[in-house]
């Protein structure tokens, strides 16, 4: 009998592939040293309880929390979802207004379904290859003025190419009034270990920062740390909420996979982020000669957007709209090159410390032969931008997901609440919410999706050829 699973991976790793993509660790044994399923135990005697730890697992959160820079820190193996969920749970009840960047993960729309609480939201800015940006200070203050009454705010940063926002200006301004901040930092945990790469939330006074370790750093996928600072949360709330929607059967595994890289970052990080660092900065000088692709660099970010920092460690790689989809399938078939996602305008690479020297030299010849066989040079003209607009909310996502629906053609919608989330995926940002006003603006998002083949998830009909409205 077929194991398609199985089969699928095994037919992987008989391949030379080339991982640009997540999780950190590459695929590369030598930076996880154990055997999974000799760690594979459930909370036998002596092993502690991770719904209420003492022992082992206890020491080893308070070792990370020391080495981030947290007053506490919890290991997720849930993932980032259940952090973020788990955080604004601890903050917001029903109907409590919360502040959020419109460009949040999936996760945090989730957290606002169980919560209860009423979204207001932020746009934030559009960078010149077409994707979501940062949020300002300058647009928190509005929004708290026009809305004195937020109890928590979430902001994305970095965002899923790099770009961060200033976290230490908005948790000033939320800070003056009481306010909570938290950051979905899934993409940063690698930030606290070289200077080349912006601060980190912790550092910058987020109350709650979630981070993705198996994103950029050597651990398992659905590996993840919140981080707390103490003073506007509390504690036994949030201890309660990360309890509850973390599974009872904790993966010992998991714990290890994240133990080992605190472990190894606490005596070998100087070591390894200086040979990261230096072999990033000589791809950036080798393909600066690229003719039709153009690699986005920290020049570009600082001069083009109102990021305060930029992770080069995500090679975005733009070309002409014609050319993408080309592009990732000769990376794909011609140099086995897995890349972690491919936009409308866009390429992105994921590169972690575990990338070494080889690994980015075949990225960068593979680019200027790829490079010469294309035409026309990358425009900014020539980007497609999901133009986004303040949604028009009539009631709170709850309420919408749980009242009476129907089916209407996509075409049909305008002016209908909508009923059900739509989402690109990646990143994981919704065009529309559930209970939202459908405007002209969100029906040519989602035809704009559909024409260039991106995944949707959450409608009902993945075709999107109809949505749920509100009766």
């Amino acid at each position: 009998m077929p194991s398609p699973i199985i089969d699928k991976l095994n037919a992987l790793n008989k391949k030379n592939t080339f991982s640009f993509h997540m999780p950190g660790h590459k695929r590369k044994k030598e930076f996880m040293p154990f055997d999974p399923i000799s760690f594979d135990i459930t909370e036998i005697d002596g092993f502690d309880n991770f719904h209420n730890p003492s022992g082992i697992i206890l020491k080893s959160q308070k070792l990370c929390a020391e080495l981030f820079g947290a007053d506490k820190s919890f290991y997720l193996v849930n993932g980032t979802t259940s952090g973020i969920i788990a955080a604004i749970y601890s903050v917001c009840k029903e109907n409590d207004k919360i502040l959020i960047g419109r460009n949040c993960h999936k996760s945090v729309y989730s957290g606002i379904l169980l919560s209860g609480a009423k979204p207001v939201y932020i746009l934030p800015e559009q960078t010149f290859f077409g994707t979501s940006g940062v949020i300002s200070p300058k647009q928190i203050e509005y929004a708290l003025s026009e809305n004195p009454d937020i109890k928590a705010a979430v902001i994305t940063s970095p965002t899923y190419e790099g770009l961060c926002s200033d976290i230490k200006e908005i948790a000033r301004i939320l800070h003056n009034k009481n306010i909570p901040l938290i950051v979905d930092e899934a993409h940063g945990a690698h930030f606290k270990f070289s200077d080349e790469f912006p601060d980190t939330a912790v550092s910058s006074g987020a109350d709650i920062t979630v981070q993705s370790l198996h994103k950029t750093l050597p651990v398992f996928t659905q590996c993840s740390v919140l981080h707390l600072k103490r003073g506007l949360v509390d504690e036994n709330k949030l201890s309660f909420a990360i309890s509850m929607f973390t599974t009872t059967s904790p993966s010992y595994v998991f714990m290890a996979s994240i133990d080992n890289c605190q472990n190894l970052l606490s005596s070998k990080s100087e070591e390894l982020f200086s040979k990261y660092i230096r072999n990033l900065k000589n791809f950036y000088e080798n393909i600066k000669n690229l003719k039709n692709i153009k690699i986005v660099t920290k020049y570009d970010i600082s001069a083009k957007t109102s990021a305060l920092g930029y992770d080069f460690g995500k090679i975005v790689c733009l070309c002409r709209k014609k050319n993408i989809f080309s592009v990732e399938k000769i990376l794909k078939k011609d140099y086995n090159i897995n890349i972690e996602m491919k936009g409308i305008n866009h390429i992105l690479f994921m590169t972690s410390i575990c990338d070494n020297k080889d690994d980015f030299l075949y990225l960068e010849k593979a680019l200027y032969e790829i490079d010469s066989g294309i035409n026309g040079e990358f425009s900014e003209n020539d980007v497609i931008i999901y133009e986004n607009e303040k949604p028009v909310c009539v009631m709170t996502p709850k309420e919408a997901l749980f009242s009476k629906k129907e089916k209407i053609p996509v075409a049909d919608c305008y002016g209908l609440v909508c009923a059900e989330f739509v989402i690109p995926y990646p990143p994981g940002i919704p065009i529309v919410v559930p209970g939202e006003i459908i405007t002209s603006k969100i029906i040519e998002n989602i035809n704009i999706s559909k024409s260039h083949n991106i995944e949707i998830i959450g409608p009902e009909n993945p075709a999107l050829d109809s949505l749920n409205v509100i009766i």
